[in-house]
């Protein structure tokens, strides 16, 4: 059975690295991206990326969830700057630091948590084309303050925080 799942495991690999290799030629710059991007679970969800500016990059996440009594929604935005670009035929690398900041709103039975955060980050992103489609990582490293405010109490927060996302460039 352990066979069985590697050789399919091996398949699988096999046929994105062919399919990466066979849409070599893609277009690799695009202005806009969307994806995933999180720094941690209160901070993260569906990303949308401007690249237009470039290099400049404006990127914003959000989620809203709702279970039953309990909610759980989360807005950020961020810019950030291009220090290294590097374009091959087969990918884009780039270095960069961010400006982030986030609001999120979180309600558990009758209490409610706001968290305002802002922070600065190091980071860096691949951009490579996988089936024909421009596939960028990312992941980032920064520094990260905010304020956590409940209904009995309000506490400062302070932080390293890693941050990293998935995007499909259209």
């Amino acid at each position: 059975m352990t066979r069985l799942i590697f050789c399919l495991i091996c398949i699988f690999l096999g046929l994105i690295l062919s399919f990466s290799v066979q849409a070599q030629e893609t277009e690799l710059v695009k202005d806009y991206a969307i994806g995933f991007h999180g720094a941690t679970p209160a901070f993260g969800g569906i990303s949308f990326r401007y690249c237009g500016l470039a290099p400049v990059y404006l990127q914003t996440v959000g989620r809203f969830i709702l279970l039953d009594q309990e909610s759980d929604h989360m807005l950020g935005a961020g810019v950030s700057y291009a220090i290294f670009e590097k374009q091959t035929r087969l990918n884009i690398a780039r270095l960069y630091f961010a400006l982030q900041g986030g609001w999120r709103y979180k309600t558990e039975g009758t209490l409610q948590t706001t968290t305002l955060g802002a922070g600065l980050a190091f980071g860096g992103e691949l951009v490579f084309s996988l089936g024909g489609i421009p596939l960028g990582l990312n992941l980032e490293i920064g520094q990260g303050f905010g304020r956590e405010n409940t209904s009995t109490e309000s506490n400062p927060m302070a932080g390293v925080y890693v941050g990293a996302g998935i995007h499909a460039y259209f």
